[in-house]
């Protein structure tokens, strides 16, 4: 039976609440709407900010380590000073996921640039920090139609595969393939290489092994994508990173997404090509055992 995905997944889960009243801003936690960025900050005229999203579960944030690590690197890459630490900043999203009691959602860290440019009112924080959370029930395995965006992405720019505020393309990339009654779009770079989703990493499985672009196409290393490999790797599924042509796409016997916000995702159709869920059995693996690193990590915390 056909199962048509492509307009139950364009649009956000009806379970998906605002973002809580309270955030963390600079170093003191404060009502969402009083939160004052200067008109001049750099992170608000030139989009110059980086961000990272985590995952709430039963009140613990999930993989803060590793989310950490990616935004620091980001953010020096970007010169941007964070003027916290990573305990000071765990210890302020546990207290704020206590205080929005947020049983099950997303937390985002934003650091902006907060001192530069032409636009300068005296001398001005180096850097703006912001923490803030968003009640979600854990996401339910849903099926995504797929298509390929007509816009490019540039692999040899200085801000390939950062996670940053500024990224435009990627939600009118999202925004054109949802107009098409597709759920996501796959960008591919201008050598015409697959770089990954809008607001995923890209997997698919041919012969057995496990295929995803890598980090030279262009596209972020997600912390999920990160899991994914590693458990692959310890179930014995090979793993190829690799520049590769969207043909590969129609080749393959099963594709999935990964992100923090979906998890691990299956991937219906792509254009006219679908998939037969039923027989994706490296895809229901793997997302098994992410769910298992889930609930041991809810146990450790």
């Amino acid at each position: 039976m056909h199962i048509d995905a492509r307009r139950a997944d364009s649009y956000p889960s009806p379970n998906l609440r605002n973002m809580d009243r309270l955030i963390y801003y600079n170093d003191r936690i404060v009502e969402a709407a009083e939160a004052g960025i200067s008109p001049t900050s750099p992170g608000l005229l030139y989009g110059w900010g980086v961000f990272t999203t985590l995952r709430i579960y039963r009140r613990c944030v999930f993989a803060f380590d590793r989310h950490w690590d990616r935004l620091s690197r980001h953010a020096e890459h970007c010169s941007i000073k964070i003027l916290a630490g990573p305990d000071e900043v765990k210890g302020w999203i546990d207290e704020l996921i206590a205080l929005n009691t947020t049983e099950n959602g997303r937390a985002r860290i934003t650091v902006l640039k907060g001192d530069g440019g032409a636009w300068r009112v005296g001398q001005g924080r180096e850097s703006e920090l912001l923490i803030f959370t968003a009640a979600e029930p854990s996401p339910a395995a849903r099926e995504a139609a797929i298509t390929i965006s007509p816009f490019r992405v540039l692999p040899h720019g200085r801000l390939a595969g950062i996670k940053r505020t500024a990224m435009l393309e990627n939600l009118l990339a999202l925004e054109e393939a949802r107009s098409r009654g597709f759920s996501e779009a796959v960008m591919v770079n201008e050598r015409g290489e697959m770089v990954g989703a809008t607001a995923a990493n890209l997997f698919w499985v041919e012969g057995g092994h496990l295929f995803t672009p890598s980090l030279a196409t262009g596209c972020v290393a997600g912390i999920t994508r990160g899991f994914v490999s590693e458990i692959a790797r310890r179930n014995n599924i090979q793993v190829v990173e690799g520049s590769f042509p969207v043909q590969r796409l129609l080749d393959a016997s099963e594709v999935f997404l990964s992100s923090t916000a979906k998890e691990i995702s299956s991937v219906i159709s792509f254009d006219i090509r679908e998939y037969n869920l039923r027989q994706a059995r490296r895809t229901k693996l793997i997302n098994r055992e992410f769910q298992k690193l889930i609930r041991n990590a809810r146990i450790k915390s």
